[in-house]
């Protein structure tokens, strides 16, 4: 037994050491192509030509987007999403992440090494083991000129240290049309999923501007919740419930004041036309505020178990404003015109697809707020 026990370490150790060793063999530097090797630009004269961009072409294992550039010089829309506008920002961060990339070390260049740098083709990507199936995989970025031939492209994979302190972060990459791999450094940000990559602000209500919300659903029963008493101290107020049943009370004060705060903070998982769906018996949640805006939602069930589709419009009315110079949150009639305005620019023609949690505060019925009250014997119980 002790004999069977030593060699099962043993084999136990060795596989330790190979593992280790496919490791090693990948990521250490290669000395044949290391002699007097200095770090240089992994796209030479690119960083001249980042204004010629047209177009970025992005694979993972999951998905393949483009990013197109639009009128503007810094306007930039995907077409697999309808054309819907994409962060500028993180566009130009990426193009000139890209341009500046510089190569500080040879990798390997044999292909069996590539899942371990993450540096395979994206489509090619099998993860090396499985707590690596959750990882996004090998990324490339291809940079694409007016008449759509390459500028320049990378497979992006293994971070070996983060952009921290103005300093770059070191990253595997390699070339598609190269065998050797490269750790390189630079400053890159390509969230996998496209969704990611799409102008994520709609129109932000913070709860202390609330005046008041309503939902009315397709059946014709409708909640609504009031602000309640203003607090001596400027902290936010709480909302109440004005039409509660006889022998029942509000029950969690958090889920009454969530549904004024609905547009708090209301993020998108994907968007398409509103012309594609029927919004037709949605549910109504209207949200109006002390300075005279007044949102409305209307959300449908999509097809997805547990998501849900949303339009918002928002509408600007000096009839609603209750000035109240106590509340340092109420906008200026110039402010609330102009985030209605920028926001419809934004939401006008748009529906979104929003998860559950996020479409409860939306959705939400008088019996979902109430509880019974207690009976006098049961308090003294």
């Amino acid at each position: 037994m002790k004999m069977r026990n030593k060699s099962w370490a043993i084999l136990v150790v060795a596989a330790v050491v190979l593992g280790g060793a496919g490791w090693w063999v990948a990521t250490s530097r290669d000395k044949a192509a290391q002699a007097d090797f200095t770090p240089k630009p992994m796209f030479p004269g690119l960083t001249s030509k980042v204004n010629d961009v047209a177009s970025l072409e992005i694979a993972t294992a999951k998905s393949l987007f483009r990013i197109e550039r639009g009128a503007a010089a810094d306007q930039w829309t995907m077409p697999s999403r309808h054309d819907y506008p994409v962060r500028a920002d993180l566009v130009r961060k990426n193009v000139l992440g890209v341009a500046a990339l510089e190569t500080i070390e040879p990798r390997s260049d044999k292909p069996e090494n590539y899942n371990l740098l993450q540096v395979s083709e994206p489509d090619q990507y099998k993860p090396v083991d499985d707590a690596a199936k959750s990882d996004p995989g090998p990324i490339l970025i291809r940079l694409v000129d007016k008449d759509a031939k390459s500028m320049g492209a990378v497979i992006v994979g293994k971070t070996r240290s983060h952009p921290t302190g103005g300093k770059p972060g070191q990253i595997q990459v390699r070339k598609p049309d190269e065998a050797r791999a490269w750790l390189a450094q630079g400053t890159l940000e390509l969230p996998a999923d496209p969704v990611q990559w799409l102008v994520k602000d709609l129109i932000k209500i913070d709860k202390n501007r609330v005046a008041y919300a309503t939902v009315t659903h397709p059946d014709g029963e409708m909640l609504k919740v009031n602000r309640g008493p203003e607090k001596a101290d400027n902290t936010p107020v709480d909302f109440v419930l004005p039409n509660m049943p006889k022998g029942m009370k509000a029950g969690s004060p958090f889920d009454v004041n969530a549904v004024a705060g609905g547009l708090a903070y209301l993020g998108f998982e994907d968007v398409g036309k509103a012309t594609e769906h029927d919004f037709s018996k949605a549910t109504v949640t209207e949200i109006v505020t002390l300075d005279g805006v007044k949102a409305v939602v209307r959300t449908i069930p999509a097809g997805e178990e547990k998501k849900f589709w949303v339009v918002i419009s928002a509408s600007y009315d000096p009839a609603l404003v209750k000035p109240n110079d106590a509340n340092k949150d109420l906008l200026k009639r110039e402010e609330a015109e102009k985030q209605v305005k920028d926001a419809m620019a934004r939401m006008d023609g748009w529906a979104y697809l929003v998860n559950d949690y996020a479409a409860r505060d939306l959705t939400r019925r008088l019996k979902d707020l109430i509880e019974p009250e207690k009976k006098d014997d049961e308090k003294k119980g």
